[in-house]
């Protein structure tokens, strides 16, 4: 059953795996997280996608988990460690497409100006308060991953969760989730910040 010196030991914790033992999940986790890091890390390398690392690692860990639940057990030419790899690899390229794709649609310098504009005649009043927003704006990327960063500006130029996932390649509720999860962090911060 391929070159994996552990054939019988893995298709046993995948089995494990699927009959409920969570034990048996992290046992495979641990032994595959150098092939997870070094799919991620290869991605990475390249500066542009280096603030998404945490973001490709949770996706790559997620496919992960999706690999052993379907992986063929019974076939003998394609061992665990190389489905897993292909799995991951295929997984990591399609999201790299997709923050492509959502760079190219992300807020132009001049969106800033227009968030930033005040109606104010006097300009020490717009100063402060453009000042203000971009502190608020600095906070905000600081607390939230780059991908959730992305989602809520798209969710607050208007977009819906749909059209989200549409140019995330995620379905509707993940992206539902993810604003949920966005918003508690923004209400955390703002109630920690009063």
């Amino acid at each position: 059953m391929g070159n994996d010196s552990n054939s019988a030991a893995i298709i046993r914790l995948i089995s494990e795996f699927r009959n409920g033992d969570e034990n048996a999940f992290l046992e495979l986790f641990l032994k595959y997280k150098p092939l997870i890091e070094s799919s991620v890390a290869s991605i990475i390398s390249d500066e542009q996608y280096g603030i998404y690392a945490e973001d490709l690692f949770q996706e790559a860990a997620m496919v992960f988990c999706n690999s052993v639940m379907t992986y063929d057990i019974e076939q003998q030419e394609v061992e665990f460690g190389l489905y897993a790899k292909i799995c991951i690899s295929n997984a990591l390229i399609s999201q790299v497409r997709r923050l492509r794709r959502i760079r190219a649609e992300r807020f132009s310098d001049t969106s800033d100006k227009e968030l930033f504009a005040h109606d104010s005649e006097d300009p020490a009043v717009r100063i402060l308060e453009q000042e203000r927003l971009r502190s608020l704006y600095s906070v905000i990327r600081g607390s939230l991953s780059r991908l959730e960063y992305d989602i809520w500006q798209m969710y607050v130029s208007g977009r819906t969760a749909k059209q989200i996932g549409t140019l995330i390649g995620k379905d509707e509720k993940a992206v539902n989730n993810a604003i949920y999860r966005i918003r508690k962090k923004l209400r955390a911060l703002l109630h920690n910040n009063n």
